[in-house]
């Protein structure tokens, strides 16, 4: 490889922490392979909430990591109570502070009633590229680039999923979903999947992720010792994936480069597809009390050995509010995501 791995990094850090993300609250009843979560035994779900992250890549130059710090940010909010609840995700980078002017972003939102539940996701689609093909793709003179965009609805036995691809001026960032649904209201043409949904499953990655969070930190309060995280499924497309903790250990404080957070608990987790086999992995710590109780604060996904990147909680970073506090923006998704003809 040549040119600075470190810089070259970054083309593909936030795609990297989409993939974990964007797959890629819950509602009680769900249930994982090993284990059913009934309703005595959840934590109370929080209300509306919402918490702001920064980005940091780094990369390994011979036996030393160097790192470029806040190079975008994240918001994750969660609205509602158990019932009926939603979770969503904005992650990107800031093209004025990311080297190059790298602008990767994606957005997902999933709204869980009782059992059943809407996707809406769209990202830019670079995963899979080497940073030689990333940086050649963000330095070529299109001025397009191509974002795919997923609606789904998951029912209790079956989900249904509709994907399209549509190219977007390169200058459309995270703070512009608007304008992104625009060119999807015009342009998209939609593929559609059907998967079955065992019963051990739940409708969501950011559903399945929050939910072992929240019991894994309720577990820690009730019994003050970790507790095993469970292993929990969730549909996604048309496939089938397993959250497999590897483990999990107390880590008493933690300071970033915003604060000092204590009380917290780390697992690895390990996603895998049911069908196919393919694994991928991160890992998370999250708080265990307080407002912080079942929160991410730290999130580190290193996809090879020479890179790696990171999601720091940082509630003084400038990201865009959530597109769905708009409620214009919310009935333009719910119209997007309508099955034909509904």
């Amino acid at each position: 490889m040549t040119g600075n791995p470190l810089r070259r990094s970054y083309i593909t850090a936030t795609c990297a922490v989409a993939f974990i993300f964007l797959g890629a609250a819950p509602r009680v009843g769900v249930t994982g392979p090993t284990q059913t979560l009934r309703r005595s035994s959840l934590p109370v779900a929080p209300q509306d909430a919402q918490h702001l992250y920064r980005i940091v890549g780094k990369a390994r130059l011979l036996l030393l990591w160097a790192s470029a710090d806040d190079v975008g940010g994240a918001r994750i909010t969660w609205r509602g109570g158990e019932a009926d609840r939603s979770v969503a995700l904005l992650i990107g980078s800031d093209p004025e502070r990311a080297p190059l002017g790298v602008n990767e972003w994606g957005y997902i939102r999933e709204h869980v009633d009782k059992d059943s539940a809407t996707v809406f996701g769209i990202r830019t689609l670079t995963d899979g590229d080497s940073p030689e093909e990333a940086e050649a793709r963000q330095t070529a003179p299109d001025t397009f680039a191509e974002f795919g965009v997923l609606c789904a609805r998951v029912w209790p036995l079956e989900a249904t999923s509709r994907t399209a691809t549509v190219s977007i001026g390169r200058n459309a960032t995270y703070r512009h979903v608007d304008h992104v649904l625009d060119i999807v209201e015009r342009n998209a043409r939609w593929k559609e999947d059907h998967a079955s949904r065992p019963p051990d499953v739940a409708p969501g990655f950011l559903t399945a992720l929050d939910l072992m969070m929240r019991t894994s930190a309720a577990a820690v309060r009730e019994s003050g010792t970790p507790a095993s995280c469970p292993r929990l499924g969730y549909v996604y497309k048309d496939a089938i994936f397993d959250l497999i903790p590897r483990r999990i250990e107390r880590v008493p404080y933690l300071r970033t480069r915003s604060r000092l957070f204590r009380n917290l608990l780390r697992t690895e987790v390990s996603v895998r597809n049911r069908v196919t086999g393919s694994k991928s992995g991160f890992s998370i710590t999250f708080g265990t009390d307080g407002a912080l109780a079942g929160i991410p604060v730290s999130a580190v996904y290193q996809p090879n050995w020479w890179f790696k990147v990171e999601l720091e909680l940082d509630e003084d970073q400038d990201v865009p509010s959530d597109p769905a506090a708009d409620s214009h923006v919310t009935q333009r998704i719910a119209a997007l995501c309508s099955p034909p003809g509904g």
